[in-house]
């Protein structure tokens, strides 16, 4: 009876399946064809940003043929796998909890520590320590044997410690506690045989306040029952472990860990963000909760699962990671294209991509993206930012619209704030602001909001520049090195070099933290000149008598970022700097912002990438709701993916793709080049549409033709039977 009563209410909510709707868009929505009234209290349709807004205009090899691949079809269609700091892809591959270890010492050991801790503890408290041991727990007294231990250094109290672990596993604990007692006073007698001033120097002495002596004592206790020895004995402070995420943002899992375990989001560390709409698995550190505890507070959310535990002595922090192994499928190729398929995929391979910041820097709305907040910051107009971040949008979560409306006209912070709830909206925290500093603060109000999560405005703006550039100088002087373009320094390591970068990059990938109640210090002028130089000092631009030298490649140049303690292009690009700045009223000396949390400094960023470990396959399906790829998940509990059925019997292919790049690095740009084509939601949506309909036309056409060969086999059959009847009759006839 359960079992009928489970089936019927999964049944309950599925339905058959709709073609149109397997991207996750709502049942029975209706749709406006001109042939209805409008629905003028529907949500207005959201409109994403494309590529062309953002900069992202130009590819390496124009020429290569694209093709149509839908990509992220299915979250199952996107893996990430993170690389560490050295060069390791992390795979989640096991699950068991690690156990405290203590280290066993040899009895011959464990004896000549009693011999040298004999002056200490002598054989009567040997003895008082077995008869606690053995003594049965008495709540009405307090079962103890204390140690003086004052004379002893840590090192032989650790060896206390050790010995009482391993002489009595778990039935005793031990502690080591300390309490101030007071020196003795300098003798009055030493004083009698010196002189009057030898005198005055003792009574001096003596007048002077005595130090402190720390006294050590070592507590031995019996565990009350069901306790035992809870103090940290893991090989290392931080525990790391493998998080494996399906369709979930990083920053909600550690946040919900961070909940669960009684922490501050940012005490839960990792590397980067991941992809939401994927399956990924990457690293995380958090200080001294232990694998048990932090298992049990996955198990709370859904799409999670941990393991690979690990110790270590130092926290994990952003940008810890060489980069991300992707596993990705696109979907609904087209059969008849392999081989311009392959020939794009070897153009990739050689030439590259440009190394563009992908739409996901800019934010989910065309009519609000992130830069124009940046822009604002800027600009010191802080109230145009607030208004900008608080501002009406046809890309908001349904419930967020009417708040923000209610907010644009009334302007009552606290009354709109008061209808958010939970702590995780950015829009929370600034009307929260607002209502406590008054309408009118617009920069306290700001403050509010965690530092790295302003400091994701200005960048944007900074992105945006970087794009832009990037467009130019490729149109503009091709695929060929010119004079003036920046490399690194040759005694600079381009990973060390792109520190700074890398920094900038993570702030994309932060965790909520603490409001940023007040700005930070100025540094101090002559450490900001000696800054500046170094930084400055990280490129050079090349000659020409660098480039006849073919010395140097197209990948290996780099352009800045803009900022106020940067080196730009010796040659046309560097104009073009402050020429975009100036578009908006800005310039770069401007960027050195008197609020620390908004100003940019600038940074280097490589202008072209590769891949140079792509592989790719094709592969066949039925429906689109077949796997094509295994996760982590599924391969460590030997869950099959979807069989492959033959080419000949398939309905669809998918284009399977492997490749690594480094951090900071945009798989969606790497795709943009292969696919020739824009890689907006929007964008993909609409080609996923066409293609579906595309594919449903053929599929009519075929069974159109195929009914028409059956029709013409039976009108064929039935002509011979009446020929053969008619034969058969003038027969008898005869």
């Amino acid at each position: 009876m359960g079992k009928d009563r489970g089936r019927g209410r999964r049944n309950h909510h599925s339905g058959p399946y709709n073609k149109s709707n397997w991207r996750g868009q709502k049942r029975d929505r209706p749709q406006n064809n001109g042939g209805g009234p409008r629905n003028r209290n529907a949500p207005p349709q959201k409109c994403t940003l494309q590529e062309n807004q953002v900069g992202i205009t130009e590819f390496t090899n124009p020429d290569a043929p694209g093709f149509t691949g839908i990509l992220k079809s299915r979250f199952s269609d996107f893996h990430v796998n993170e690389i560490d700091s050295n060069g390791k892809v992390l795979e989640l591959n096991d699950l068991s909890l690690p156990n405290v270890a203590i280290a066993a010492v040899p009895e011959k050991e464990l004896d000549n520590w009693r011999q040298e801790l004999e002056a200490v503890i002598g054989p009567e408290v040997w003895q008082d320590i077995a008869n606690l041991a053995a003594a049965k727990n008495d709540p009405r007294i307090e079962q103890k044997v204390e140690i003086d231990v004052t004379t002893l250094d840590k090192e032989q109290r650790t060896q206390v410690h050790q010995l009482i672990k391993q002489l009595y596993k778990g039935k005793l604990m031990s502690t080591t506690i300390g309490q101030q007692q007071a020196k003795p006073k300098v003798q009055e007698e030493a004083s009698v045989e010196k002189n009057d001033a030898a005198e005055d120097e003792t009574s001096t002495q003596e007048a002077s306040p005595v130090p402190a002596e720390e006294k050590k004592t070592i507590r031995i206790l019996k565990p009350k029952p069901g306790r035992s020895d809870k103090r940290w004995s893991f090989p290392g402070d931080y525990v790391t472990f493998l998080v494996h995420k399906t369709n979930l943002v990083t920053s909600d899992v550690a946040s919900t860990l961070a909940s669960r375990l009684n922490l501050r989001p940012s005490q839960v560390n990792y590397s980067g963000i991941k992809d939401k709409r994927a399956k990924t698995t990457q690293k995380f550190s958090i200080k001294r909760r232990t694998p048990e505890s932090i298992l049990g507070a996955a198990r709370c959310q859904r799409n999670v699962q941990i393991g690979n535990f690990g110790f270590e002595s130092n926290t994990l922090k952003l940008g810890d990671l060489q980069g991300n192994r992707f596993r990705i499928a696109l979907r609904h190729i087209a059969k008849e294209k392999r081989d311009e398929i392959e020939q794009a995929l070897q153009s990739l391979k050689e030439r590259g991509f440009i190394n563009y910041y992908g739409l996901q820097r800019f934010g989910n709305s065309a009519s609000v993206p992130t830069y124009e907040v940046g822009v604002a910051l800027l600009k010191h107009d802080y109230k145009l930012a607030c208004e900008l971040i608080l501002k009406p949008r046809d890309s908001d979560v349904e419930f967020m619209r009417p708040i923000r409306e209610e907010w644009w006209k009334n302007r009552d912070s606290a009354a709109a704030a008061a209808k958010i709830y939970g702590e995780k909206f950015i829009e929370k925290k600034l009307l929260d602001g607002l209502a406590k500093f008054g309408e009118s603060d617009y920069s306290s109000a700001l403050r509010q909001i965690p530092r790295n999560t302003l400091m994701l405005y200005p960048h944007a703006y900074q992105s945006l520049i970087f794009n832009r550039i990037a467009s130019r100088r490729i149109k503009e002087f091709g695929l060929k090195l010119i004079p003036g373009d920046l490399v690194y320094v040759e005694q600079d390591q381009p990973e060390d070099v792109e520190a700074e970068l890398q920094q900038s990059e993570a702030l994309d990938e932060q965790k909520e933290e603490e409001p940023n109640d007040e700005p930070m210090e100025a540094a101090k002028e002559d450490e900001a000149i000696e800054e500046e130089s170094v930084f400055k000092r990280k490129v050079r631009p090349l000659t020409a008598e660098d480039i006849a030298s073919g010395k140097y490649k197209l990948s290996d140049v780099v352009l800045p970022l803009p900022g106020h303690d940067i080196t730009y292009p010796a040659n046309e690009c560097g104009a073009w700097y402050e020429e975009l700045l100036a578009e908006v009223g800005l310039s770069s000396d401007q960027l050195k912002h008197k609020e620390k949390t908004y100003a940019l400094a600038g940074a280097y960023r490589k202008m072209i990438i590769s891949s140079s470990d792509l592989k790719w396959s094709f592969r066949m399906y039925n429906t689109p709701e077949d796997t094509l790829i295994a996760s982590d998940w599924e391969l460590l509990k030997n869950i099959p993916v979807t069989p492959e059925p033959a080419e000949a019997e398939a309905n669809y292919m998918a284009l399977l793709l492997e490749f690594s790049l480094p951090t900071a690095a945009y798989a969606t740009m790497f795709l943009r080049e292969l696919l020739k084509q824009d890689t907006s939601s929007t964008s993909q949506t609409l080609l996923e549409k066409q293609a579906m309909g595309k594919e449903d036309n053929e599929k009519k056409a075929v069974s159109q033709e195929e009914d028409m060969e059956v029709a013409k086999e039976v009108a064929d059959e039935d002509g011979q039977e009446t020929e053969q009847a008619e034969t058969q009759g003038a027969e008898e006839a005869v």
